[in-house]
């Protein structure tokens, strides 16, 4: 180390610091202090996960490095109106029939890993995602969470019939971004998971996105094979793992619309409610003939608690985008 002073008082406090800093190093790491449980961690090395490098982008200004994630995940994102990142990657080698009537999944349609990231300043932000697996896949990608730092929240199905089935296990961590999307990167990597994957330039649909929108009051994005996905923000505070998180970090109602022939579409609203919610949410879309596919909660230390459930029907996407709304006029989304 070389210190340059012209003040010699100066050159000791400098070296003084120094000399502090690293005797509180020295004493963490012979002391075994470790970090806090749901923080991203370096972990040995990893085959699959990309190598994070000094000169990548950290937060600046509360701001996220969305180009550097994207490269890491090897997948396109979207940033909401509130800053959230969300990076879909679909199961493009899972192909799924499911519903009554069946219908065949098209890519971008349920089938995918959602992972959100909001940026909490001073270079951290909180990551909370799925993944979408097959079964051999599960007891991996839980040994993959555990080596890099990031906490198991929930493994469930989303729907009951689907053939084959598929498997989602929710996970969300704290820390540096770039760290967060190598540890994802790595789960994702003990998966078949076809990558890279792009978003289509000009995505088009035949339904009507405008009006989807304004009938379930929320924002709503053009994916692939004409698939729209609407989401509805929750209004109330909710915190996860000690932190208020965005209501867009996959914590509000999302509705999903895959086109099919005639005018129809089939529909899936994954609706996120608290416990005092369910029973009127389910009893609106039961009295509508909706197919109540589940009901769980996704994430852990949650404050108020949140209970989701995947529903699936298949219509005229306009009647059933209202039939949607009387659910969420049940809760604490968004209004119309």
């Amino acid at each position: 180390m070389i210190i340059i002073s012209s003040s010699e008082t100066t050159r000791r406090r400098v070296l003084g610091r120094f000399c502090g800093a690293a005797a509180l190093v020295a004493g963490l790491v012979a002391t075994g202090v470790t970090a806090p449980a749901g923080t991203a961690t370096a972990a040995a090395p990893d085959p699959t996960a990309p190598r994070a490098t000094t000169s990548q982008p950290r937060t600046e200004n509360g701001r996220l490095p969305v180009k550097a994630i994207e490269k890491i995940l090897q997948a396109d994102g979207h940033v909401s109106k509130s800053g959230v990142l969300e990076v879909d990657i679909d199961r493009k080698d899972i192909h799924v029939i499911g519903g009554n009537p069946p219908v065949r999944f098209k890519d971008g349609f349920q089938i995918q890993h959602e992972l959100f990231f909001q940026s909490l300043g001073h270079g951290k932000a909180i990551l909370n995602g799925d993944l979408a697996l097959r079964p051999q896949e599960i007891q991996p990608v839980i040994d993959a969470f555990i080596a890099h730092g990031l906490t198991f929240q929930a493994q469930h199905q989303h729907l009951y019939d689907l053939r084959p089935m598929v498997w989602f296990l929710h996970f969300r961590a704290i820390g540096d971004p770039i760290r967060l999307a190598g540890a994802a990167r790595a789960a994702i990597g003990k998966t078949s998971t076809p990558l890279p994957q792009h978003s289509p330039p000009h995505p088009r649909t035949p339904l009507p996105v405008r009006k989807l929108e304004r009938i379930l009051g929320g924002d709503a994005t053009v994916g692939e094979n004409g698939i729209v996905t609407v989401t509805v923000q929750r209004t109330d505070k909710i915190r996860l793992g000690g932190v208020v998180v965005d209501p867009d970090l996959g914590v509000s109602t999302s509705v999903q619309f895959q086109p099919l022939r005639k005018g129809r579409a089939a529909v899936v609203p994954d609706f996120s409610m608290t416990a005092s919610e369910t029973q009127p949410v389910i009893t609106v879309m039961r009295r509508h003939h909706w197919e109540v596919g589940c009901l769980y909660n996704q994430e852990t230390d949650e404050h108020p608690q949140l209970y989701f459930s995947h529903m699936y029907r298949v219509g005229d996407p306009v009647t059933l985008a209202r039939q949607i709304r009387e659910g969420l006029d049940r809760t604490a989304a968004k209004r119309a």
